[in-house]
Formats: C-alpha cells, structure tokens, sequence
C-alpha cells in the first residue's frame, strides 16, 4: 500500500506540481528581477559541470553539499573546511546552490571547494543528469532545501543523503494532514536527520518516524561563526574603531528598527559624546541608503556612507557611518561593543544573533522572535534584550554604557553562550566518516556512465 501511495506520490509531483511550479516561475520572473536572473542562472549547468568534473579525482569520496542560500552555505563551511584538512583522506568537496547570490559571493579563492554549481530545477531528467555527473558518495542538505527528485533519485542509487541543522519552522505544512503522505514519501529517501535541538527532532518525527535516525546534534551556525571569528584581517575604514569603546552596529536592519535606533541616537550620544553608530541595512539599494542618510541628517548627525569615502576620513569627525556593501557584517561586528539585529520588528523573523555574540556583544533586537531559537535563549539568559520602541533603546544602551560590571557580566555570558553551542561540525563529521569508510568497487566521478561503459568495452575488446 505504502509503495503504491509513494507512486501516485510521484506521478503528480512530476506531471503537476512541477510543470506548474515552473510555469510560474517563468510568468512571475518575467517581473521579478531576482527570479528572472535565478531562472537564466541554470541554463547551461549540465554542460558546465561536464567540462568542470576533471578536478574530481576518480579515487577519492566525493561528498555533495547542498544549501539554499548564503546563509546555509556559512552552516556547512566548518565541516567542509575540516574534512578539506583531513590528512588521512582526500574528499572530493562540491557545493550546490540554489540563490545567485550566494553563487555570485562566494570567495572561489578561499573556498575548499573543488566545484561551485548551481542546483538545477528539480526536473526528473534534468535531475538525473546532475547526479550522473558528479556521482556523488554522501549528500548533505544544509537546514530545509529538500527537493523530491533528488531525493528519490539519490535512494534509488542507494548514496546516503542527510539533512542537517534540520529546522522544522513552526509554520510549515509538512505535518498537515493533506501534506503528510507527501512528505513521508519524500522523507523516505533520507538516510538521517541532524536537527537544531530536541524540539525539533520531536517535530521531524511526525513525518520521518525513525527515532534511531534523528538527532539533536546542534546547530554548526556556531561553529561557523567561531570560525569567522578567528579572521582577523585589516578591515578599512573600520580598523579606527579598534580603540573605541561605545561602538553600536545595526546590523541587518530594515525601516522600523532604523527609525527606533536613529530617534533614540541623538539621546544616546547627548549621554556618551564618544558613542558611534553603524548601520548595515539588509537592502542596501540607492533609495533606501538615502531615506537613512536624510533620518540622520534630520537629526544634525553627521553621516558616512561606506562607498562614499574617499579613504581619508576620520571617523571620530562623524557620528554615523552607513555601511551599502554586502558580506562584510560579520567582519564588522568584532568592532563593536553592542549589536542591533534587525528583522524582530517583521513576521518574517530575525537575522543571525550569533555572528555578533561570538565576539562577546550584548545584542538587542525586536520583540518578534519565532523563528529564531537562539534569540530566545539568549533572552532567557539575559544576553539577549528586547526593545519595542526607541525610549526602551536608550535605557538599555544608557544601562549598558553606564555600569561596567553590568556590562562585563552580560557580556561573558554572551561569549559563553556561543562555545557552550559550539561542536556539532565533529558529530556530523563521524557520521560521514562512518558512512564512507568502505570504499567503492568503481569509482566513477571523473566520466559519465555512458564513457564509463564505453571504455569497459573498449577495455574488453583490447583497445585500451
């Protein structure tokens, strides 16, 4: 009954719902320009990957990694960057990607990454074609990225896949009755789960039954966060705030936050004269970098805008600096001595507590915390303090600023909270050791199965 249901399940993914779905795309894409670059961005991967797979060595495990956006990419780093260094193995390390963004970010030079591709949509041919081609030993999907095809095509060739930092959101579907049979079936092609915490192990088993094959293993966010941090770069103009000590970064900011945190600055620095405030918006677009620059200068603050500076500037000349440069924020918030992250003002949730507690900050943020579990905890343990409009900003910056063993307390429990967390890239990492242990008959990544059944024969007949 099962395999009958899993075969319809099947039939109208790929004969509706991804006709549909693409379809969709391509009517939506034709006004969204993001949309548009993502559908164009996947024209020709195939043929790329084929003139790419000579840099996999046919001898070696070759390990997938699949994650959605930048995001997801920075969670795998760690375990990625470890099995690179294993001395006593040579891994075949490739990244797929489904955002253009993060395709079009990432650092190629300090990637450990043999091939950087795109995931192609989840056609079952097209599917087929991209596993053919890298023929991969071990998959790894980074948090919530699941596509059917892939996954059903990888379970047919019997490659372990794993989900890991596995997030069941509270406001998914999956575990909805009219979903349920769908996702059980989808579900049925991972080999384990790697969730975030017990809560959301709990929550996966609705739909993946197996208790002996998800675990609570952490969240490797923590791990790469510490791992950024040990990056100690010279970061212009920003290497003049090394001495300063009242330093705020808005970080990841939208409109509402920015209003709150402008309005109440001007208090701020009537309190502490030496204060700086620096302000990395999420969108960074010419429009909405102006609305910023004139809040401020309503409010006489003397403003910088980062692509604006000529590199001769004195900060300590200005009071506000807006950063309009994507991927640097992490390097960013090691300046600081409190740290803003924006999105608690929205339905749409948080951005990354983590990356300023790694440096020991005190982080403030929006009332709105479902979908981040670690702003949570941090609340609960006080390293983490909500704010629902800019008279509450000033006192807890007034607060923090005025009292140094105040400061110094929340400040290490901030510090500790993030090795506390750390450690989840080893658990992860001895599964996959485990699982590749014992190596294949043939090895195939560096040819098709078609060349690779042509030079058997080739082989058997005494040509080669």
């Amino acid at each position: 009954m099962y395999q009958e249901t899993g075969l319809l399940v099947k039939i109208a993914y790929n004969l509706i719902i991804v006709p549909a779905l693409y379809c969709s795309l391509k009517i939506i894409s034709a006004f969204h320009k993001k949309l548009r670059r993502s559908v164009e961005a996947r024209k020709g991967i195939i043929e790329k990957l084929n003139r790419e797979r000579i840099s996999l060595n046919p001898y070696s495990i070759t390990i997938l990694f699949h994650c959605s956006s930048m995001g997801e990419y920075k969670q795998i780093v760690p375990i990625a960057e470890k099995l690179a260094a294993d001395q006593k193995e040579d891994y075949n390390l490739v990244l797929s990607l489904y955002s253009p963004s993060a395709y079009e970010n990432i650092d190629r030079k300090k990637s450990c990454f043999k091939i950087v591709t795109y995931t192609p949509f989840d056609f079952y041919f097209e599917t087929r074609k991209f596993i053919n081609t890298i023929n991969p030993d071990i998959v790894l999907i980074s948090k919530h990225d699941i596509w059917p095809n892939f996954i059903w095509e990888l379970k047919k060739r019997e490659v372990p896949v794993f989900l890991i930092n596995g997030l069941f959101a509270d406001d998914t579907k999956m575990d909805r009755w009219y979903a349920k049979s769908f996702y059980r079936s989808v579900f049925s092609g991972i080999s384990g789960i790697f969730t975030i915490n017990e809560k959301h192990r709990q929550r996966f088993l609705k739909i993946f039954p197996y208790h002996d094959r998800i675990e609570a293993s952490g969240d490797t966010r923590y791990d790469s966060a510490l791992t950024e941090s040990d990056d100690r770069d010279i970061l212009h103009p920003f290497d003049q705030l090394e001495s300063r000590d009242r330093v705020f970064i808005a970080g990841s900011s939208w409109p509402t936050g920015e209003r709150f945190i402008i309005k109440a600055w001007k208090d701020i620095k009537d309190n502490f004269s030496d204060a700086f405030l620096i302000i990395v918006p999420h969108e960074i677009g010419v429009d909405h970098i102006y609305k910023i620059e004139s809040q401020c200068q309503e409010l006489k603050l003397k403003t910088l805008v980062l692509t604006e500076m000529n590199g001769e500037e004195k900060l300590d000349q200005f009071d506000v600096l807006i950063v309009d440069k994507i991927g640097i924020l992490a390097k960013i918030y090691r300046f600081g001595s409190i740290a803003y992250v924006g999105g608690g003002f929205s339905k749409n949730g948080l951005h990354s507590v983590i990356e300023p507690a790694v440096y020991g900050l005190p982080v403030v943020f929006g009332p709105n915390l479902d979908k981040s579990p670690e702003a949570q905890e941090m609340n609960l343990i006080n390293c983490g303090i909500i704010f629902n409009n800019d008279g509450e900003l000033v006192n807890i910056v007034n607060s923090l600023w005025s009292d140094n063993d105040l400061y110094r307390r929340v400040s290490e429990i901030s510090y500790e909270y993030i090795r506390d967390k750390s450690g989840s890239s080893e658990k992860i990492i001895k599964v996959i050791k485990e699982k590749t242990s014992k190596p294949k008959i043939d090895k195939r990544n560096s040819v098709t199965e078609e060349e690779f059944e042509r030079m058997m024969n080739e082989e058997n007949s005494g040509k080669i």
